[in-house]
């Protein structure tokens, strides 16, 4: 099994873990500096920070397997470099691409509490490089099913849940993001209700909604996070 599992390191985590839960998403850990929320496809962790430290308000790309020692075999069999790797937390794999961005896969939380997260909900971890082609591939190692794929762009996503947004950019990075396969105007009305002020706006690339981000308008998400419909 694989799962998308970003980690959002922020100063502001019950900020964020508000609106997370407005959004849709549901609390299955809460260990006060870090906290795991799932959506009805995906997962996301809050890793708590000081405020101004390095690394507060980003985000780093995150993954869910069940067995590790599989996982990472059949990704070094398929051509992508995955190395065992030690953490405070425990065992894991570290999977390192051809564009530096390296990422950690974590054994899957089975004790994860029950949950009713809105099932139209999926989160989108937004992987940001140079090397399109070569992201993509390495998702492809790893398990993940392809949906999409242009020139400067592909879409993955797991089997286990949640999407991978592959995004051309000059500087290898990761972003946070959403989809809703459901009616965002009824979205937005929800969000609306719990005091967060989004808006929705069509685009060329079809509707947009857009709630503050807890981060303030300095953050690299530019102040912003965005919800989209599943291209």
């Amino acid at each position: 099994m694989l799962r998308v599992r970003p980690v959002h390191y922020t100063s502001h985590p019950q900020e964020f873990k508000r609106l997370l839960t407005a959004l849709g998403m549901a609390v299955t850990a809460d260990y006060g500096t870090w906290i795991e929320l799932d959506a009805g496809h995906g997962r996301l962790a809050l890793h708590a920070m000081p405020a101004a430290s390095t690394g507060d308000a980003t985000t780093a790309l995150g993954f869910e397997a069940r067995d590790l020692e599989t996982f990472r075999q059949r990704t070094e069999d398929a051509g992508s470099h995955a190395v065992p790797f030690s953490a405070d937390h425990g065992a894991n794999v570290k999977v390192i691409p051809p564009d530096g961005l390296e990422f950690v896969v974590d054994r899957a939380n089975e004790s994860a509490h029950e949950h009713d997260a809105d099932q139209a909900l999926a989160v989108v971890a937004v992987w940001l490089t140079p090397d399109v082609a070569g992201a993509a591939k390495v998702l492809a190692d790893m398990g993940a099913r392809e949906r999409s794929r242009t020139e400067d762009a592909a879409d993955f996503t797991a089997k286990n849940g949640g999407v991978v947004h592959v995004r051309h950019a000059r500087e290898p990075d990761a972003d946070l993001a959403f989809e809703y396969d459901g009616d965002l105007q009824v979205l937005h009305g929800k969000l609306a209700g719990a005091g967060l002020q989004p808006s929705l706006a069509d685009t060329p690339a079809g509707p947009v909604l857009e709630v503050p981000d807890p981060d303030g308008p300095d953050s690299p998400s530019g102040g912003k996070l965005r919800i989209t419909r599943p291209r």
